[in-house]
């Protein structure tokens, strides 16, 4: 890595503007994006919005304010800097944030898609799968199913798990069939 990219990639790491940094390394857009991301950071390219056109004339008072023989002008400049470096770094931390959150639920619907076609492929439609322990109601109705169909279960307690599976894939069968 060469010394203008080393510094390029330094400033935008220090919250520093592309324009700030093409000015003071003489690197395009595109050579800074490339050096940035190369370096494992991600890169946003400023494209000129409507505030920006405030930035030559801001540049300019912190400039002269820097330049200032007055301690004050000189303290003010150096916050207005500061602010701006810090707003900078917000906005790219936001758009880094706003990325990853895309990213996320990208892959939570790939995996939702995924789950979906390996369900499919079960054949077992989705409002068909049970998962949870059976209610009074639904206990009753195995304790009457399985007297019907050869399976031993108390008249009270839990039901064995092979049990309630075979009630109710005997339940899904009549549904499946229509």
């Amino acid at each position: 890595m060469d010394t203008e990219t080393a510094v390029a990639v330094s400033m935008y790491k220090a919250g520093e503007t592309v324009a700030a940094i093409i000015e003071a390394t003489g690197l395009n857009q595109d050579e800074i994006g490339a050096a940035v991301t190369k370096n494992g950071n991600v890169f946003f390219a400023e494209t000129p919005q409507p505030e920006q056109a405030a930035a030559p004339a801001a540049a300019a008072l912190i400039t002269w304010g820097m330049g200032h023989a007055n301690a004050r002008i000189q303290r003010l400049a150096d916050q207005a800097r500061a602010a701006l470096a810090d707003l900078q770094q917000a906005r790219r931390r936001e758009q880094v944030v706003s990325a990853a959150e895309e990213g996320v639920r990208q892959a939570e619907q790939l995996l939702a898609n995924a789950r979906r076609a390996l369900r499919d492929a079960k054949g077992r439609p989705a409002e068909a799968t049970h998962s949870g322990r059976p209610d009074r109601a639904e206990l009753a109705e195995i304790r009457t199913w399985a007297a019907a169909h050869g399976h031993q279960v108390a008249p009270v307690g839990l039901i064995p798990r092979a049990v309630v599976d075979a009630y109710r894939t005997a339940q899904q069968e009549p549904a499946q069939a229509a």
